[in-house]
């Protein structure tokens, strides 16, 4: 295990890559005056429990994206409530696919290790609210990696929290991890302009799809068969979100018949049918042309890109060096640019893959929540 701080994850990352500059912050209104409204509301099901939780609520919430809706689940920590309130940490999930089926609310905490950091974080005496994201569980598509649109579901969720728990506080702060982690940091450069009368304390992000706009300017036929995990599926979940997002484009002119198929089967197929769809196709049978040249690989940039600067509040990163998901480089690139900006972050890189680097950071992540909230 290895901790890295402000210039020294810099130089590391400098070593690898050449920094380039980082997408635009594209900070949205989220239908003011409506964001973050509690539509509906419901005691959660037995398999969304979660020990050390007083209250455990679904709900449905007004926001941007898809149709303006979100759902999303909030956990109230036992006990009495400190003064101010219960400070909350807004929790952003990881890839669990495009379909409403599977969205966490409806099929459960996708892995363990997400239910015992909520239990440590209740523990803490810290609200937990932990969004579906607009368009998984809720009328339209979901916007896979939207950066504008996931911040607003976020600070959105917040929101609804607190209009349903009068004893929340106005402090908050947000983690995710993996697609929850690229959330995480996107919210984070849009927190205050989003939700200036909240109290926004800083960020944890793990395995964080961090300049994957990059990667996405290398695709084409020739794509090399790289190593990773899911790349097939990742592009065609973002190729179904650009598509949504932005019709002028015209992303089906930039697939064969077989990515065609793929994208148009993202939304509506669960992950678990899906997902072996996908990794049985190579990166290169999605595109029928290189995408370098084209008007694709700015667009996606900013859908999806995340600055290198705003980022104002305490910052922890973790990002393990075995990752198979989310290459390695691609944060330390990430990591480099914001040392060169100026940015303080703590980064811990442990041994590990992309789950189990963030399990193997759970206690240090458990802190440095409790101090940015207490």
């Amino acid at each position: 295990m290895r901790r890295v701080s402000g210039l020294f994850a810099g130089i590391a990352a400098v070593t690898l890559v050449a920094a380039s500059g980082g997408g635009a912050a594209h900070a949205q209104s989220a239908n003011v005056g409506d964001a973050g409204i509690v539509v509906a509301s419901n005691a959660a099901d037995s398999f969304l429990q979660v020990e050390g939780a007083s209250d455990n609520l679904t709900f449905t919430y007004r926001t941007v994206g898809a149709d303006g809706l979100s759902t999303g689940q909030v956990l109230v920590p036992e006990g009495i409530a400190p003064e101010g309130g219960w400070p909350i940490v807004a929790w952003a999930h990881g890839t669990v696919g495009m379909a409403d089926q599977d969205a966490p609310t409806r099929s459960g905490v996708v892995y363990p290790l997400y239910r015992s950091l909520f239990e440590d974080w209740l523990r803490r005496g810290l609200m937990v609210v932990a969004t579906d994201y607009a368009g998984l569980g809720t009328p339209g598509p979901h916007p896979y990696l939207n950066a504008d649109v996931v911040a607003n579901n976020v600070v959105d969720s917040v929101r609804a929290a607190r209009e349903l728990f009068p004893s929340a506080s106005r402090r908050w702060a947000v983690a995710g991890q993996s697609q929850g982690g690229h959330a995480a940091l996107a919210t984070t450069v849009r927190a205050e302009v989003l939700a200036p009368d909240l109290d926004f304390r800083g960020t944890f992000a793990s395995g964080a799809p961090t300049n994957l706009d990059r990667l996405v300017g290398l695709a084409g036929p020739d794509f090399p068969d790289v190593k990773l995990d899911g790349v097939t599926l990742y592009l065609t979940y973002i190729a179904a979100g650009l598509r949504q997002a932005r019709p002028d484009l015209d992303v089906d002119s930039y697939l064969t018949p077989r990515g065609r198929a793929l994208v148009d089967a993202a939304d509506g197929t669960p992950l678990a049918q899906f997902k072996p769809r996908a990794n049985q196709t190579p990166v290169g049978d999605l595109f029928s042309r290189p995408l370098a040249g084209t008007p694709l690989p700015q667009a996606v940039t900013e859908y999806l890109g995340v600055p290198t600067t705003g980022f104002d509040k305490p910052l922890m990163m973790v990002q393990g060096t075995q990752d198979r998901v989310v290459p390695p480089p691609l944060a330390l690139w990430f990591a480099a640019e914001l040392a060169l900006a100026g940015e303080q972050l703590t980064l811990r890189l442990p041994g590990a893959g992309h789950v189990d680097g963030l399990a193997q950071s759970a206690p240090e992540v458990g802190d440095f929540l409790d101090r940015i909230l207490h």
